[in-house]
């Protein structure tokens, strides 16, 4: 993730709606269902169940459900690693 960091709640419709805007290709098809599939919280895992519903074939309707999976990355922002790291080393040198 690049900033701006943002901060989510787990199991939220914010969070489902942020994690949904990062699946490629849900814009060609129509999605029908979403839901939270439980994991273990240390796990770092977030499983997502979606079901889809396409038109394929001359007007034959193809329903799926599949389970997507994300993994949390704990990483500081740049501000949050300075205060938190006082031995933090930025130099300039020139050379001639």
């Amino acid at each position: 993730m690049k900033p701006p960091w943002v901060r989510l709640t787990a199991e939220t419709p914010q969070m489902m709606s942020f994690l949904l805007s990062k699946i490629k290709g849900l814009n060609k098809v129509k999605l029908v269902d979403t839901s939270f599939v439980w994991t273990e919280p240390h796990s770092k895992r977030i499983k997502l169940k979606l079901t889809i519903h396409k038109e394929v074939l001359n007007k034959f309707l193809m329903q799926k459900s599949f389970i997507v999976e994300f993994v949390e990355e704990w990483v500081q922002c740049d501000d949050c690693k300075k205060s938190f790291t006082p031995h933090l080393w930025v130099a300039s040198a020139q050379v001639i």
